[in-house]
């Protein structure tokens, strides 16, 4: 079975009880597969943020033997076989729509969907990693965009999320479906059909906003 992380956003790397978790949940620690947002361009700023990663796990003691970037600098078919063959795949942040159709242009979405290993999304990486994956405005993007995300985790989530930004477009989008409003430094993790908060968490649902988790 396979584990789902999703996170917001680690300005300075991976620190106290999230570094802990990530010893605890990345036991095979072989190939790290960085799969990029933006796959035919902007390659400096995809590779800026794998080295910015990469280099967060290693101070948190966690060491890949062998790491690479996934995006259009790969053929189709070897793109394909090193997410397949990844024990840890990171979705990384950026432009979520776009993300979203690289993986189904390269033919990842279903790899990524039935990937056994670990499996952590950030900020657009998590919402395409929904049943239902919703882009808002609130949350930056151009247009609101709900759409059939990998299915990888039943809940949809709003990246960057800040108490006082419940606006009225996440009110009225919470009156039909759950949504875990997911601060940056903060992680869901769905491990052996259980979930586990770190970090702020808010749940909007029924145009209420409640805080479900809370601890720095």
């Amino acid at each position: 079975m396979a584990t789902y992380i999703l996170t917001s956003m680690f300005s300075n790397g991976f620190h106290g009880k999230i570094a802990e978790m990530f010893q605890q949940t990345i036991p095979k620690r072989d190939k790290f597969a960085f799969v990029a947002s933006e796959f035919e361009k902007m390659y400096e700023k995809t590779d800026k943020y794998f080295t910015f990663f990469l280099q967060a796990f290693e101070e948190c003691g966690i060491h890949f033997n062998e790491s690479y970037v996934v995006d259009g600098r790969m053929k189709i078919d070897e793109a394909q076989k090193a997410v397949e063959e990844a024990d840890i795949i990171w979705l990384s942040g950026g432009m979520t729509l776009a993300q979203f159709g690289y993986f189904q242009k390269y033919g990842l979405d279903t790899i990524i969907k039935q990937h056994k290993g670990v499996v952590i999304g950030m900020s657009a990486g998590s919402i395409n990693m929904a049943e239902t994956s919703i882009c808002t405005r609130t949350c930056g993007h151009i247009e609101q965009k709900i759409y059939k995300g990998l299915g990888c985790v039943d809940v949809s989530v709003e990246p960057h999320f800040v108490r006082d930004k419940f606006t009225e477009e996440l009110v009225e989008l919470s009156g039909k479906y759950k949504i875990y409003g997911l601060c940056d430094e903060s992680v869901i993790v769905y491990e052996n059909g259980k979930q586990h908060f770190y970090g702020e968490i808010y749940e909007m649902y029924n145009g209420k906003i409640e805080l479900v988790h809370f601890e720095r």
